[in-house]
């Protein structure tokens, strides 16, 4: 896995991020992030919520972030 990629999976996974401020973290242009997203997809469950909240910026909008699988 690049190490973009890592990096932003990490990310997301402490806390649901737009995809700016996922830039911005990662040093990345928010193409590469989409493409990273893109990359990790088939692995992990990616949700996508439209009217959420950065918990950077604190902006409302679209926000990424990784769902947990269900430990049972």
């Amino acid at each position: 896995m690049p190490q973009t990629t890592a990096l932003i999976t990490a990310l997301i996974l402490e806390r649901p991020l737009c995809l700016s401020c996922i830039a911005m973290k990662a040093g990345s242009s928010e193409t590469a992030v989409e493409a990273s997203l893109a990359h990790i997809a088939p692995v992990v469950r990616i949700r996508r919520e439209p009217a959420g909240r950065c918990r950077a910026c604190g902006q409302d909008g679209l926000v990424v972030s990784l769902t947990r699988p269900d430990w049972e």
